[in-house]
């Protein structure tokens, strides 16, 4: 009988111990899991706190692009009395691909759809400035730079409202 109990009792403490144990390595899990969720919402804010003043940036650089090509800007820019025809539409053209390209990079902050909408105005501005060239071929500089400062480009406008939306829901 006695060695029963000692059997018995070494039984129990044996097993208090695994279960101690055991609760040690979940605990030790579970602290683990708390520590690695905690560097990684910790790194979340770092990024935050750096991508979305580049983010900003962004859109507040593709909307000056966009009102730099609207045509009422551009040919004010551009426009000058003794210009020739042929340099005025190289300029204006010139002007527009330039800026697009010193923008390029904000392509990384904002969505595949606004960048999209931007790509889509610049190639509107380009085809309806060639348009307004080809169909007035006798026209001096001074009447184009009149018609297309009065010309309205939609998707200018589609782009400028994507990029606002995009911003406001930042």
């Amino acid at each position: 009988m006695v060695n029963v109990n000692i059997i018995l009792t070494i039984f129990i403490v044996l097993l208090l111990a695994s279960v101690v144990i055991s609760f040690k390595k979940e605990k030790k899990c579970h602290d683990s899991k708390i520590t690695a969720m905690k560097e990684d919402n910790e790194s979340k804010i770092v990024s935050m706190k750096l991508i979305v003043p580049l983010r900003i940036q962004a859109y507040e650089r593709l909307l000056l692009y966009i009102e730099r090509i609207q045509f009422p800007v551009l040919v004010k820019r551009v426009f000058h009395p003794a210009i020739s025809r042929n340099d005025f539409q190289f300029s204006l053209l010139q002007n527009v691909q330039d800026e697009f390209e010193h923008n390029l990079a904000q392509r990384l902050y904002v969505s595949e759809s606004t960048w999209q909408l931007v790509v889509l105005a610049k190639e509107e501005v380009l085809q309806n400035m060639n348009a307004v060239f080809n169909d007035n071929p006798n026209a001096d500089v001074s009447m184009i730079a009149q018609k297309l400062a009065s010309f309205e480009n939609p998707m200018v406008e589609n782009a400028v409202a994507s990029i606002k939306q995009e911003f406001n829901s930042l």
